[in-house]
Order: C-alpha cells, then structure tokens, then sequence
C-alpha cells in the first residue's frame, strides 16, 4: 500500500480526501478478468503506475506483478484476493447474450458484480471501477428496432435493455450505485463501447486471451472477420454469438488503449461518489461521414449537437469533464488501417 493511502486511512480524514489522494498514490489494484482482452490492455495502461493483482480463472498471457486464480462466484476466495488492496477494477463477466443461458449470464454479471462489491466493503477497499458496458442503453444487441430519443446519446438518455447482457449490465450499474450509498464505497461504472484492438502489438496478445483464445483466433482473423466486415460489409448478417450489426451499436467504436486510459482516470477522479460514464471513440466504424448515416437512418431523431466528418453518436463529454477523458488514438490511423489499405476491395483477407 502507497504510503499518501496509508496517511489518508489511518488520519481519520474521511474517504472524501483518500479520493483526492489517489490522484498522486501508487496503488495496489485487483483486477477481476484480468486474463482477458480487455484486461491486457489494462495491465499496459497502469502497469507503470499502480501494482496489480489478476484475478481470473485462467492465468493471464503477460506477466503481472501477481495472479491469483479464482472465480468471482466464489465470495470467500473473492474476499481473500481483495485482501490489502487499495482499489478493484471489475472486468470479469460473461461477454455478450447467447454465451450462456440468460439466468447463468445475469447470475455471474449481476450477483458476481455484488460479491465484489461485498468484498470491497469487507476489505476496506475505497473504489471499485465496473467495466460496464454502452448495451445498457439497450441499442446494442436490439430484437426488435429501437431509434434514439436524440443524437448524440449521452448518459441522460433513458436506458431499455431488451436482451439479458444489456440487462446485466444495468443492473450491475445499480448495485454498484446501491453499495455507494449504503456504505459509502466509491463507485465508478465506464460504459465502455465496441472496443477494437487497432494495435498490431496489442491484437497480437488480444488473439491469445478470452473468448479469441477459446476460439482459436489470429490477428488476420480477428481484424478481418470483425473489424474489415464492420466497414465493408456492415449491412451483412451478424450471427450471434457475437457483436451486433454495426447499426445497431450505433457505429460506435473505441480503440481498447483509450478505454483502458479510461480505467486508469477513473482510479485517480477527485471527488467521484458514484457515477456512470460513455467511454467512447471520437470517430465512428464507418466509411459513410455520419450526416450521411443519420440521413439515412436516423433522419427524423432530434440532433442536439452538429455531428460533421465522421463524428461519433455517442457524447463522453460527461467523462471529459470529470474524468479528463480524451480518446488520443483510434482506427483510422492505426495498424489495423494501415493493413486493410492494403487488402483488395473484394479480398475476404
């Protein structure tokens, strides 16, 4: 434990300071899913800074400071790992609809959500950072066709699930809201948003770690059986499991390096109790500039900002301000653009 968190808990000066001393400590970190895509890149983005533990059911494909395995349906090995740490960053979860049975998904997303929040409660722990996930709002994964109440969506616009993951997710937000008021832990809830693996170096390890694993993808795979279809193929069928249509995600896209600087600004927020923030790109997974898209999609949703180039549909202004959120990378200039440029128009590579 840095010693700024050790002053700032044994001073007697409250958790509101111990959050503003945060910005400036070295802390130690349990991460929940660690062994997973997303939570590689996490380990990239605050492996400078804070110490973190991984604990997943798997062992991670890099190396963390350490690696306790365990289930976060398992509440006493749960309370054990979270033991001397300072702050948890959820990830674990079940991914998506149609990878489990809808009760077994909302059991681990939802009941797994409150076992960390009651280990966090139990260990001392000051902040849990949840990845939730933009499905909340319920566009993602759709069964009947939903427009936006106004454009773009930000964290005021009402949420309606109709599948169980978006649901899960939702609800895991209110836990997570439930457990700040009732014990006063800080919680901090990203809906982080179609993250892409854009970096060569970063897909690389994304292929040997959680679902991509399982399923034996590759870089060249994932890049073109996910990312090369977005663009060139969006109006195609989707099977699922998997991701939604790209309409359907409202063309959202992050660069997984920027969601996972968002993890790391929201360990360090001054002054956060309980929030929910859009973690977003700047840009959308389109090669149609957005007028053009919302003209042929959305033409009759109220416009509450000007939306030129390639905009993106959804507004983390929100966590601009309170986080200092800035999405500082995306596809465009990545290796993954640099690759499709590449490929032939018709190439399925």
């Amino acid at each position: 434990m840095s010693s700024i968190v050790r002053r700032v808990r044994t001073g007697g000066v409250g958790r509101a300071r111990f959050v503003t001393a945060l910005r400036y400590a070295r802390m130690r970190v349990l991460v929940t899913g660690g062994s997973g895509i997303v939570g590689g890149y996490v380990r990239r983005a605050l492996a400078p800074a804070h110490r973190l533990t991984c604990f997943s059911r798997t062992a991670p494909a890099e190396s963390w400071d350490a690696w306790t395995g365990g289930d976060i349906m398992d509440a006493g090995a749960l309370r054990r790992a979270c033991a001397d740490h300072d702050a948890v960053i959820h990830l674990a979860a079940v991914p998506g609809p149609g990878r489990a049975a809808p009760a077994d998904l909302l059991t681990v997303n939802v009941i797994g959500t409150v076992n960390v929040l009651e280990a966090a409660v139990a260990c001392g722990v000051e902040r849990v950072v949840l990845a939730s996930s933009a499905a909340a709002t319920g566009f993602s994964f759709q069964t009947r066709a939903i427009e936006p109440r106004y454009l773009p969506v930000d964290e005021a616009h009402p949420d309606a699930p109709q599948d169980e993951y978006g649901l899960s997710k939702l609800l895991a937000e209110a836990a997570c809201k439930r457990y700040t008021e009732r014990y006063g832990l800080s919680t901090v809830c990203l809906r982080i948003n179609h993250n892409w693996c854009v970096d060569r170096a970063g897909a690389e390890v994304a292929v040997r770690c959680g679902w991509a694993g399982r399923a034996g993808m590759t870089r060249e795979r994932l890049w073109s059986e996910r990312y090369r279809r977005a663009l060139r193929e969006a109006d195609g069928e989707w099977p699922a499991p998997g991701p939604p249509p790209p309409r359907n995600l409202l063309w959202a896209v992050t660069d997984l390096r920027d969601a996972a600087a968002a993890f790391g600004l929201a360990l360090a927020a001054a002054d956060v109790r309980h929030e929910v923030f859009l973690i977003a790109g700047a840009d959308t997974c389109s090669l149609i500039p957005t007028p053009a898209l919302l003209n042929r999609h959305f033409s009759g949703v109220e416009r509450r900002a000007s939306l030129t180039g390639f905009d993106s549909l959804f507004n983390s202004a929100k966590a601009a301000e309170r986080l200092g959120y800035r999405p500082r990378s995306g596809w465009r200039g990545s290796d993954f653009a640099a690759w499709l440029q590449a490929q032939p128009e018709g190439s399925a590579a």
